[in-house]
């Protein structure tokens, strides 16, 4: 039904690939003049990504930070991959079929971690497929609960600690949201989304 000029696909390690490329693959079908991005961990392979889905860029590092700057510029100057250059964070595939990495952009510092903004998903009806009752994903972590609780995940943190060989971190170590934000969207998911906690 709508029509999008921008969509961002994020995935994780090499394991989400076959989904990613279908799902890419299936955007352009409906929508071939929306601009595809690929963030998360898979774009550490942007290379295959972008040689072998459709996609346009791949986000290397905090895209909160890199679609601020992507944005305007794909708005001003379009798909121009020379002035796309000077937007760190992106990979992409050139006008000489090379890949194309623009460095690294600064990353985004705890306090500014963002938190989910629900009502975008209650006014579309969809909230029940990210807060939903009875979930079963949910099991694992926390055991069963009550019947018809609602669960949701919080988000406290980014990046990792681990040092797995088989992941790509763009960042040394995690960052943590403050305490009181954390707090504050606990008390907001309570009040307005009537979660149990």
């Amino acid at each position: 039904k709508n029509k999008f000029d921008f969509i961002g696909v994020s995935a994780v390690v090499s394991t989400a690939y076959a989904y990613t490329k279908y799902i890419i693959n299936l955007i352009k079908l409906k929508q071939p003049n929306a601009i595809v991005f690929v963030g998360g961990n898979l774009a550490a392979s942007s290379e295959v990504v972008l040689r072998y889905t459709k996609a346009d860029f791949c986000m290397i590092g905090d895209g909160e930070v890199i679609i601020e700057n992507l944005i305007p510029k794909l708005k001003k100057d379009g798909l121009s991959k020379k002035l796309l250059s000077t937007v760190k964070g992106l990979s992409f595939i050139d006008e000489d079929n090379n890949l194309k990495f623009t460095g690294y952009e600064h990353p985004l510092p705890a306090p500014l971690l963002e938190t989910p903004d629900w009502t975008i998903l209650e006014k579309e009806n969809s909230l029940d497929h990210y807060i939903g009752k009875n979930l079963s994903n949910f099991e694992f972590f926390i055991g069963k609960t009550e019947k018809n609780s609602k669960k949701a995940t919080i988000v406290v943190a980014k990046g990792c600690v681990a040092r797995c060989t088989f992941c790509h971190r763009f960042e040394k170590g995690y960052r943590v949201q403050p305490n009181e934000k954390v707090l504050e969207h606990i008390k907001f998911l309570k009040k307005n989304i009537q979660l149990h906690i």
